[in-house]
């Protein structure tokens, strides 16, 4: 297993054999470990690019297929230290105006809080958290004479204050106040940030990395592939592009296709809603309904006309949408199984990009498709398989979203070299 702890690599420069030598016997102590990741989070990216450059001239990136994943990360903070904003705003104001007088803490009660507006209106369990938090920063302020620690807690304040407006959540970390609550594969509800990677299949070197705080993959498919464009120059025509159905969307499909590389995404298992809209029938699903270029207009299986009526944008899904509407439904005799809208129109909401989606699941229904596409099973999910289980990542040790990328970069450096060794090893075997 590789370290990356700070207070194990301190502890095993001076103890382990194979870290003294290549630390050249230099017994750095844990805090300038890491102070050094915190100050070169520039160095640390090219390291990560320079395993690629190397893993590029030994000829082990062929860069013809690439395999992108997210996998849910646990961030170095614990569920129970979340509070709402109610809460922030009401700890915020008490450490602005009372924090400073060196309050004892056995004599916090609520009249304490009794000026600061909105603690009246928290219930027990929000004037219980308010009380636990305030304890906390107030042994932490009489510890520091210096007054360092007051500045640290109204910044941090500060700091999950501006989450809540940037990402409107309902509840914020005070620990790591830029992870956000995620669903992982074992359905557990925790802290976390989502890695993303990029694969190359000749070797399985990972040839881009990122973290975000997006709880779903969809967003992340243009900063993967722009990241790979960074470290390893444009990619050519035609270059595989594997993805599973997490990134499937009409704005990724159209942007692989305008770069003219070669898209295999899924199309998501679950049905979009936003594609058709209160739909009984599987006879009168939207696949079965024709479209008609030259008059801009949709026809049943029943040969009824639906016309164009608008067109939208969904703030949600980021993505610009035109609706048609059936002309003589209610005459229909199959109204019913089309439709459960009250006014018996059936609706069809036609995702932008709609014409590049169908010519992708047209694709993806091929045999020749679907064995490309399981490859990326047999090249990214070991990878993250890999760094997990082998090397003990499966959570992070920093905080903060700059911290964390640091942290991954020295994660996917660290599984790209031991590739690399590996395989001149072989080499000069054989």
């Amino acid at each position: 297993m590789i370290e990356f702890d700070h207070r194990a690599i301190a502890r095993n420069v001076r103890e382990n054999t194979v870290y003294i030598c290549l630390a050249e016997k230099l017994q750095p102590d844990f805090r300038t470990i890491s102070d050094f990741r915190k100050e070169n989070e520039k160095l640390i990216v090219e390291v990560f690019k320079n395993t690629v450059k190397a893993a590029k001239d030994l000829g082990v990136t062929g860069l013809e297929q690439l395999s992108i994943d997210g996998s849910k990360v646990k961030a170095s903070a614990a569920n129970k230290s979340t509070v709402i904003k109610d809460v922030l705003e009401v700890i915020g104001e008490y450490v602005k105006n009372e924090l400073k007088k060196g309050i004892e803490v056995d004599k916090l009660e609520d009249e304490h809080f009794g000026n600061c507006r909105g603690y009246d209106q928290l219930n027990e369990s929000e004037k219980h958290k308010v009380k636990a938090v305030v304890v906390k920063y107030i042994k932490q302020v009489n510890k520091d004479e210096s007054n360092n620690r007051l500045k640290e807690i109204e910044e941090t304040i500060k700091v999950a204050l501006d989450e809540f407006e940037k990402d409107k959540i309902e509840n914020m970390s005070l620990t790591d106040p830029e992870s956000r609550f995620m669903i992982n594969k074992k359905g557990i509800i925790e802290l976390s940030y989502n890695t993303q990677i990029t694969v190359d299949h000749k070797l399985g070197i990972i040839v881009a990395n990122d973290v975000c705080q997006d709880r779903a993959d969809m967003y992340q498919l243009k900063p993967q592939i722009e990241l790979v464009e960074v470290n390893c120059g444009l990619l050519k025509e035609g270059t595989k592009i594997c993805a599973d159905n997490g990134y499937y969307c009409g704005n990724n499909i159209h942007y692989l296709d305008d770069k003219k590389l070669d898209t295999y995404i899924p199309k998501q298992d679950v049905k979009n809603k936003t594609e058709t809209e209160n739909f009984v029938d599987n006879s009168f699903d939207i696949s079965h309904f024709r479209y008609d270029e030259e008059n801009d207009e949709f026809l049943c299986p029943e040969n009824q006309k639906l016309k164009f009526v608008y067109e939208g944008y969904e703030k949600e899904r980021k993505r610009k949408y035109r609706l048609y509407k059936g002309i003589e439904c209610k005459k229909c005799k199959f109204s019913k199984n089309c439709t459960k809208r009250k006014d018996g129109f059936r609706h069809l909401k036609i995702a932008e990009f709609s014409k590049e989606r169908k010519q992708l699941a047209d694709k993806m229904r091929t045999e020749e498709a679907k064995e490309i596409y399981r490859q990326r099973q047999q090249v990214v999910e070991p990878v993250i398989g890999n760094y997990k289980e082998n090397l003990g990542f499966i959570e992070f040790l920093t905080r903060g979203i700059r911290s964390v990328r640091s942290e991954f970069n020295l994660i996917c450096t660290a599984v790209n070299l031991k590739k690399i060794w590996i395989y001149s090893n072989k080499r000069e075997i054989f």
